[in-house]
């Protein structure tokens, strides 16, 4: 079994993770982080997850003695940068599905995939890798008479605007299209975990294709699904399409 360490184990995303690498055959879990102020800080992962302890605790930062063979990243900006470093420190691969990096953090994970494997999925859900594969194979039908607009909405909750996929999205779009606009508007409303429509409009008329979330738990099988992958890969930059072209 390989040992896995969550950076941001007690967020929406940290804790399914959680809930399914404790039931996973390939996968160990030896520890989980989160920042300083959190109330499960130094607490066993069982309590967390409202079962009897494991003997696995959640600290502030990677501990350094700690045996670890790959990182999932679901924290913040800063933690996300720690765990890279840390990453980069051991040697091991990392996924990170953290959201709101600056052009400069990118920069950073850029360079650092030149030393480890990193998976950089703002979103792991198979569906968005799926709706970028259209857009990919889709090229060839768009003529210049056309424009790019994004709609994105989420849970009240969300800290970024746009969300990380949709910047993602919105840059996928403009390496396919460089000359074309692409407007990104956000909304937040309820209990929603995602969804993201991209239009595209032509004279007097427009296409629709919308990916929904309806259940978040799919970014946990999907990032689970995304390091194992990220095993037998060489040290690089990918991306969650990678997964389903290879």
């Amino acid at each position: 079994m390989k040992n896995i360490f969550i950076s941001g184990i007690t967020g929406k995303v940290g804790k399914l993770l959680t809930d399914k690498i404790l039931n996973d055959n390939f996968f160990h879990l030896t520890g989980g982080s989160c920042n300083e102020n959190n109330n499960f800080l130094g607490s066993d992962v069982g309590d967390l997850m409202n079962q009897e302890n494991l003997n696995i605790f959640i600290t502030k930062d990677i501990p350094s003695k700690a045996e670890i063979d790959i990182i999932i990243d679901f924290s913040s900006p800063h933690a996300s940068n720690l765990a890279l470093q840390e990453a980069l420190n051991r040697k091991i691969p990392i996924l990170i599905g953290t959201t709101g990096l600056n052009e400069e953090q990118l920069k950073e994970i850029d360079s650092a995939s030149q030393d480890i494997p990193i998976l950089l999925a703002p979103n792991t859900s198979s569906g968005v890798a799926v709706l970028k594969s259209i857009i990919n194979s889709s090229s060839n039908l768009f003529s210049e008479e056309h424009s790019f607009y994004l709609k994105e909405t989420h849970h009240t909750e969300k800290k970024d605007s746009p969300s990380g996929t949709a910047i993602d999205l919105q840059n996928h779009i403009k390496k396919i299209f460089p000359s074309s606009d692409i407007a990104i508007e956000s909304f937040r409303e309820g209990t929603n975990p995602g969804e993201h429509t991209i239009r595209i409009n032509f004279e007097g008329e427009h296409i629709e294709l919308t990916h929904r979330a309806e259940d978040r738990s799919i970014f946990a099988i999907g990032a689970i699904k995304g390091a194992k992958w990220l095993f037998s890969k060489p040290i690089g930059l990918y991306h969650m399409e990678d997964i389903y072209s290879s």
